[in-house]
């Protein structure tokens, strides 16, 4: 009797070993606020006790993140529609993302056992500090936007109309950083709700940032005071060449000198260089002078005053020599100008 009740009881103990259970603190990780694995062992191995539990960490690490790999593949969606010309986008595609960097969102606890040498350990992410993780993306980037709209603004406002421009085209990347927070707010639970509500205000934003980059294509006014000559005949080619480049270039033009952004006076003039003899053949060489200036109307500042010359050459006589080199220097004169009013 006496040996019937040793190993009763030896049995018990044993049980008892084997079917204890993780720490009762971890219950309030394993409902629905959370995503979990949990992990037990015995250590057969003779591991360390620190060695151990990272054994048990690591396997619940590894078991959590397929758990999300699969809620990402199966839950989280993003497909943009275009409707009447508008980009639409609504949250829920099939678009895979790595899960490496969302286990920084993961919390981890252990636990061991050094009388049975049995260890636990629990890999859990809640779902709540989730989402607000991502909230707080979308809210950044939504930010950046904004500062980019303010600073176009201001670009415009004070006469620096290509900047604006540039400044709101380059913002318009950050609509490609959408893709990532709002399928992993999607897949840690994010309601329908408060995803439409993401989705409308970014197509709210882009829309106007695409409205504000198609106002400024031609927003640039520019007065151009034109005075060219081929010895003293008036060329008023020049004008009308460097009105076709500026327009272009998204610039558009004003009689009136004070509601210009910018006001631009070319002066040209021609002179006669030299003659070549080449047997029964003369070639004629004259040079275009451009005497250039730039001022920025809105705050009454000259930004450029400078010359340049072109020579070129003609077998007909010195004029159309000349005329040779307006077609060149009319390149230059662009340039120089592009790369005033651009800054």
């Amino acid at each position: 009797m006496k040996r019937v009740c040793s190993l009763f009881c030896s049995l018990w103990i044993l049980l008892g070993i084997y079917a204890q259970q993780y720490p009762s603190e971890w219950d309030k990780y394993t409902n629905d606020g959370f995503l979990y694995d949990i992990q037990s062992g015995s250590n057969d191995k003779n591991l360390s006790e620190t060695d151990f539990k990272n054994y048990l960490l690591n396997i619940a690490r590894t078991n959590l993140a397929k758990q999300i790999q699969v809620r990402v593949h199966d839950v989280a969606n993003l497909n943009k529609l275009s409707k009447d010309g508008h980009s639409s986008i609504t949250y829920s595609s099939n678009t895979t993302f790595s899960t490496d960097v969302e286990l920084k969102l993961v919390e981890t606890k252990s636990s061991y056992n050094s009388t049975t040498r049995t260890g636990y350990a629990i890999a859990y992410i809640d779902r709540d500090a989730a989402r607000n993780y991502y909230k707080n993306e979308l809210t950044l980037i939504y930010n950046k936007i904004d500062n980019s709209i303010a600073l176009s603004t201001n670009f415009a406002e004070t006469g620096f109309k290509s900047k604006a421009r540039l400044e709101l085209e380059s913002s318009l990347q950050l609509f490609e950083l959408l893709d990532e927070p709002l399928s992993w707010l999607n897949a840690f639970g994010a309601s329908q709700t408060e995803l439409s509500e993401w989705g409308q205000s970014f197509n709210a934003k882009e829309q106007r940032l695409k409205r504000m980059i198609e106002d400024l294509k031609h927003a640039v006014t520019i007065y151009l005071s034109c005075s060219a000559k081929i010895f003293e005949k008036s060329y008023p080619s020049l004008q009308n060449e460097l009105k076709g480049l500026l327009a272009a270039n998204g610039c558009n033009f004003t009689n009136n000198p004070a509601i210009a952004d910018w006001g631009i006076t070319v002066t040209c003039n021609t002179r006669e260089y030299s003659v070549v003899n080449a047997g029964n053949r003369k070639s004629y060489f004259s040079y275009v002078d451009a005497y250039i200036i730039i001022d920025k109307v809105s705050i009454s500042q000259r930004i450029y005053e400078g010359e340049v010359s072109i020579k070129d050459g003609h077998t007909v006589g010195y004029s159309e020599a000349a005329r040779a080199g307006y077609k060149k220097i009319s390149n230059k004169i662009y340039e120089i100008i592009k790369n005033n009013i651009d800054k």
